[in-house]
């Protein structure tokens, strides 16, 4: 797998993350979500290439799921320690940001099919 597919396929989807995130979280529960996206982020780029390698050539549809169960899988693995300086609304955002992602990772496979 060449290098630079590999940069450019972790920026867009960092790009896709970074869109999403509240640029003004005002609650622990936005926060939450920032920081879960960010968490999610961070693990893609671990695991990109893992995503990366697939060829689209072969079941558009089968290679999409695949790849969607397998973002899902990696980031429903993530467990978040509770810490004292976070409410359960952050805890609860943080989840919330690892769902947000999922739906992101399909909608940029997708946006990466069609380019």
């Amino acid at each position: 797998m060449d290098q630079q597919k590999t940069h450019r396929t972790i920026r867009k989807f960092c790009d896709f993350i970074e869109r999403s995130k509240e640029r003004q979280a005002y609650s622990d529960f936005k926060e939450g979500i920032n920081k879960g996206l960010q968490i999610a982020k961070n693990t893609f780029h671990e695991n990109a290439e893992k995503f990366v390698s697939f060829d689209f050539d072969k079941s558009q549809a089968a290679e999409t799921q695949r790849l969607q169960d397998k973002f899902n899988l990696i980031i429903d693995s993530i467990v978040v320690q509770e810490k004292p300086n976070h409410s359960q609304d952050h805890l609860d955002g943080i989840y919330a940001g690892f769902e947000r992602s999922k739906e992101l990772f399909g909608e940029f496979i997708k946006d990466f099919d069609n380019a």
